[in-house]
């Protein structure tokens, strides 16, 4: 009660915490609705209102009024009743200390309905952040597992890929085996056992294993490298420190009218001083270079398929796959290529 106004007494209701901005309405005792006199709306800078709304009582017969602010949203509601006794009114005398004595006790009832209002807003936003971290945990947790799927179905895909490609370049080796011979300069001088094949197409597991310089090619062909076809050829490397295995590209024909020499393009498994690896390379510069995390097998097959211009080498101990050579399209001579000595890149590789 604030005291006296146009011949009745003037009431103030007010409260603060709310979100959103709350509705406020007077009753008398028999719930009846009363107009308010003034009503006034703030809000505070962490966004919670604060409502003021005034009632004028001109009744000395109501005796009793209800002040009612109820939240939109959630329903929630507070009420605060304040008695009017007669003797109050304008008319009376005694009313000054009764209201004296009630306003202190309206204005820490109102403060205590605040304080609760806004305890419960705290509680519900702790609960709505606590919902949000928990729903971007399980998605997180979802994502995590989206993706060790996906590895999962690479890393499947890619082992099916291998077996594929194994089974498909053996089937082709079944059928087209490559004429090698050893080169027979190279062989005399670092082989002293008497007991060699005649027939001019020794296999590559026959070849030495101790060329002093090496640097010479001990791999030759019946004719005059590979235009097409397929075909597979074994070398047996055993522990050699150090050897290089594959195919090289050359274009002879074109290059011999401007009398230069042939620009050599190789293919190859590299073994030097312990580190296993692929190389792709010409006598200028490196094109291709990886590091092969496989042991190092002492016995190789090489697969070539001039058509699907593909150069594959396996493990013939254990039949595995070690790497693959692919590219647009092969436009030159190949041959088969070892030696025992690691790559110099310089015209004279």
């Amino acid at each position: 009660m604030t005291g006296p106004k146009e011949g009745g007494i003037q009431v103030l209701c007010s409260s603060g915490g709310w979100f959103p901005s709350p509705k406020v309405q007077w009753k008398d005792m028999a719930g009846a609705k009363l107009p308010s006199l003034s009503e006034s709306q703030t809000q505070d800078w962490d966004g919670l209102f604060h409502v003021k709304s005034s009632l004028v009582v001109t009744d000395s017969s109501l005796s009793n009024v209800t002040c009612s602010i109820q939240n939109p949203l959630s329903g929630q509601e507070k009420v605060s009743s304040i008695f009017l006794p007669e003797p109050f009114f304008p008319r009376m005398s005694p009313w000054k200390a009764a209201l004296a004595g009630t306003v202190p006790v309206l204005v820490l009832l109102l403060i205590g309905i605040s304080y609760i209002g806004w305890k419960e807003h705290q509680a519900k936003d702790r609960e709505i952040k606590e919902k949000e971290n928990e729903s971007q945990k399980i998605q997180q947790i979802r994502n995590e597992k989206e993706e060790a799927l996906k590895i999962r179905e690479k890393l499947k895909a890619e082992l099916e890929r291998r077996r594929a490609l194994y089974h498909e370049d053996w089937k082709k080796a079944l059928i087209y085996p490559a004429p090698v011979n050893l080169n027979h300069e190279l062989f005399h001088q670092n082989n002293s056992d008497p007991k060699r094949k005649k027939d001019g197409r020794e296999e590559t597991q026959d070849l030495p294993l101790a060329d002093n310089k090496g640097d010479c090619n001990l791999l030759t062909l019946d004719g005059k490298g590979f235009t097409t076809g397929r075909y597979y050829w074994e070398v047996d490397v055993q522990d050699n420190d150090e050897w290089v295995l594959g195919v090289y590209e050359t274009n002879e024909e074109k290059m011999a009218p401007l009398k230069k020499p042939s620009m050599k393009k190789f293919r190859v498994l590299e073994k030097k001083k312990g580190e296993f690896r692929a190389l792709a390379c010409d006598s200028q510069k490196v094109l291709l270079e990886k590091p092969l995390t496989e042991e190092c097998p002492k016995k190789i097959v090489v697969f070539l398929d001039y058509e699907d211009n593909d150069i594959s080498f396996y493990n013939m101990i254990d039949g595995m796959h070690i790497f693959s050579f692919t590219q647009d399209k092969f436009s030159a001579i190949l041959y088969p290529y070892f030696k025992l000595k690691s790559m110099e890149l310089s015209p004279s590789a």
